[in-house]
């Protein structure tokens, strides 16, 4: 069953990279709104924590196929993540242990020791961890910059703007 989270989150990536595009596109062209900066780091947010999310989903369909694979079939034992193991570790394999979070597959010995399976988890679990750091720390910038706005009184992205509540009024244009 949650292998088809992974193949949705493998068709959910072309759309998620063309999205991206599209937005440092319309960043990059002429007649772009005044708050881009702002737009940029929320929307830069968002396509970080949806790049973890889809990479999170990923490992999951990874760990889910491994499992598997290793409970059924010709051939299934060892474990094919196991298979990878030194030789005198492998004749003490006694049984495997799929990790959905952290995203790992753990070879079980017979002394009792667990032993880390190759596989890319170890890079999944990093990608997904960085995305997800990313999308918060460009979150965090987003509230950093609406509270500077706010203390300084700039509305609406316009820099020179009269701050509310003060009772000025601008100068007329000069010309």
């Amino acid at each position: 069953m949650l292998i088809l989270l992974m193949y949705g989150a493998m068709f959910a990536v072309p759309l998620w990279a063309v999205a991206v595009v599209v937005k440092l596109i319309s960043v990059v062209l002429p007649g772009r709104r005044p708050d881009w900066r702002r737009d940029l780091l929320l929307r830069g947010g968002g396509m970080g924590a949806a790049a973890a999310v889809i990479v999170y989903l990923y490992g999951i369909g990874l760990v889910q196929l491994d499992a598997s694979e290793a409970e059924s079939g010709a051939g299934s034992s060892p474990a094919a993540p196991c298979r990878a193991l030194p030789p005198g570790t492998l004749d003490q394999l006694a049984g495997h242990e799929p990790s959905y979070f952290p995203l790992g597959f753990d070879c079980l010995l017979e002394s009792g020791r667990v032993v880390e399976s190759d596989g890319p988890y170890g890079l999944l679990n990093g990608l997904a961890v960085g995305f997800a750091l990313a999308s918060v720390l460009l979150l965090i910038a987003v509230g950093i910059l609406d509270e500077y706005r706010a203390r300084k009184g700039v509305t609406g992205g316009v820099t020179g703007a009269v701050p509310t509540g003060t009772g000025a009024r601008p100068a007329p244009p000069r010309g």
